[in-house]
């Protein structure tokens, strides 16, 4: 086409229809878009412009400032997300110190530690490193298995990043070290762990409620439900038909090695010094127990537990060449047919037991009587034990012949010891009964709301004690919780007033004098229901050395617990590093 052709026009038709090119929608939404974010970018708000001006100024947005020593720091959403995963790492291997916790504000804790770690140079040297991995580097092979599965591919990159969760603990210790409690702390801190209380209480004994409980009769259902449900594992045990074997034996004794038959298939090999004394370790405390001494017999106390080499003396070459020959023996026992012939041919003693043995009495069984038998139960039926089981002067393979399970017996089979065992329960639950109405029948005041505690004077509770035909019992004053110098020497059964001294001690913070607490289980030792009479202050001149620095110990856990929460919170670091939040939590 020429040139002139080009610039010619088409005559415009004033009557001809006009045609408009239509926008496509995401063109339009465009548009749209640009126009709103035109307007609405005059009136947003500081933060948004904070963000806006990192997004434009090519720098992640600022989440915070730290006023540290050296200047102002800023927390940026780089640092900060850096920050999370650090601290979210920490966590899995136990090094954070905000248990966990997600919460923003925690995060930009975390990011002021990592800055403070920085601003004070602290570093981490290779022994406290070595210290630190130590749990995890048994081996080469474990600890390169172990930052493996924690993420990294070297041992480089698992340790630097153990390093800098590692200093934000230092730099905790370093700020906690002002954190000395007082003088003042640890004795206030041993007075309140040392209140004392002045207790009163009642018991009802299961076994008060025998003769009633033996009057009782289950329905078909009730003994059901308790011989499926309520039997604890104690009775199920008494219960069930317990596991037993039928087994047999292929033994030697020592003096069976000085035999023909023996000697033809076994040569003694002199064992080395090594050999004896790595079988004498393996097997002294099984087999060379000193005896107990007979009757009238005097007794050195300088002798010790276990025979020593010197003692046995040849004894012990005897038992490790007996143990030798079995293991040579056990070779050709497993592929032998006729295991009697094979027994008589070597030399060997051939036992069968033909009588179901239960575990029990393994230890009751004829020369081979033993705890290592339990292996009869541990094994199948048909095969030989994997090694010979040796006592003194005797060693032998067993093998089971034939099992019986542990099973539970059908309800009809055991009736009448199911029976014995629901009214043995119902004890416990007349007594719980018993109880619940003693605490019902207590008076209340014309104040009290249902489910509030209730409250009587000493007077009252023991004149209820009386009228229900129980005995009232005095604990005393008592520290709040256990003081071996000044408590008094209680039986060795008395389990219960242990337990109740604790549970009205744990909640004498919640408790108002004058409460009554309980009912209180101990199970078999009774239903106890107690009364506060009342309270008074921990006698500081009569504190103990003792109790002093486990009252010092208590007052540190306070002191420490105390600074986390005031100084390494978010508003304890705003007070102390000046950290401020400067924009919104991203969403």
């Amino acid at each position: 086409m020429s040139k002139k052709k080009q610039s010619q026009h088409k005559p415009v038709d004033q009557h001809e229809a006009v045609h408009t090119e239509t926008m496509s929608p995401f063109k339009r939404w465009t548009i749209i878009g640009i126009a709103v974010f035109c307007l609405l970018i005059f009136s947003v708000t500081g933060a948004m412009t904070t963000v806006l001006g990192g997004m434009f100024s090519g720098g992640p947005p600022v989440q915070a400032t730290v006023e540290l020593p050296s200047g102002s720091k800023d927390i940026d959403l780089d640092f900060y997300r850096s920050a999370a995963r650090l601290k979210e790492w920490a966590g899995s291997m136990g090094f954070d110190p905000y248990a966990g916790q997600k919460d923003r504000e925690d995060v930009l804790c975390y990011a002021t530690l990592m800055l403070l770690a920085d601003e004070l140079g602290v570093q981490i040297t290779a022994d406290q490193m070595q210290a630190i991995l130590s749990p995890y580097a048994k081996s080469a092979a474990q600890y390169k298995q172990f930052y493996r599965n924690q993420g990294f591919s070297t041992a480089a990159l698992f340790e630097a990043q153990m390093a800098k969760a590692v200093r934000v603990l230092i730099v905790i210790d370093l700020l906690r070290s002002s954190e000395i409690p007082s003088e003042a702390l640890v004795f206030d801190t041993w007075a309140k762990d040392n209140e004392e209380m002045d207790v009163q209480y009642t018991v009802w004994h299961p076994s008060q409620f025998e003769e009633a409980a033996a009057a009782l009769e289950p329905s078909e259902e009730e003994l059901a439900t308790f011989f499926d449900d309520e039997l604890t594992e104690f009775e199920r045990v008494k219960l069930e038909i317990p596991q037993a074997v039928t087994f047999e034996s292929v033994l030697l004794s020592a003096a069976a090695l000085e035999t023909p038959a023996v000697q033809a298939w076994f040569t003694p090999v002199e064992p080395t010094e090594e050999e004896l004394n790595g079988f004498y370790q393996v097997n002294k405390q099984r087999l060379y127990v000193r005896p107990l001494p007979q009757e009238g017999q005097e007794v050195d106390p300088e002798l010790e537990r276990l025979l020593s080499r010197e003692e046995l003396g040849d004894a012990l070459r005897s038992d490790y060449l007996l143990n030798q020959a079995m293991g040579q023996l056990g070779l050709d026992l497993t592929g032998a047919e006729d295991v009697v012939a094979f027994a008589a041919q070597k030399g060997a003693e051939y036992l069968a037991f033909s009588e179901m043995v239960e575990p029990s009495g393994l230890i009751d069984i004829e020369r081979l009587g033993d705890l290592q038998l339990n292996v009869l139960f541990q094994s199948e039926t048909g095969t030989w034990s994997s090694r010979p089981l040796i006592k003194r002067d005797l060693s032998f393979y067993v093998r089971a012949t034939d099992k019986r399970e542990r099973s539970m017996p059908e309800l009809a089979a055991i009736r009448e010891e199911v029976v014995t065992l629901w009214r043995a329960s119902r004890q416990l639950a007349l007594a719980q009964e018993a109880a619940d109405a003693f605490v019902a029948a207590l008076p209340r005041g014309e104040d009290y709301v249902e489910g509030d505690p209730i409250s009587v004077s000493a007077e009252v509770f023991a004149d209820a004690v009386a009228a229900s035909g129980r005995s009232l019992e005095q604990m005393g004053w008592l520290a709040r919780q256990a003081r071996r110098t000044v408590d008094p020497i209680w039986p060795a059964d008395a389990n219960l007033l242990r337990g109740l001294r604790n549970r009205v001690g744990f909640g004498l913070e919640n408790l108002r004098d004058g409460e009554v607490v309980g009912p209180e289980s101990f199970g078999e030792d009774g239903i106890a229901v107690a009364h506060l009479k009342g309270r008074r202050p921990a006698n500081l001149e009569l504190i103990w050395p003792a109790e002093l620095q486990n009252a010092r110990s208590r007052a540190s856990q306070a002191a420490s617990a105390a600074f986390v929460a005031d100084q390494l919170s978010f508003e304890g670091l705003a007070t102390s590093y000046g950290l401020k939040k400067v924009v919104m939590e991203e969403e």
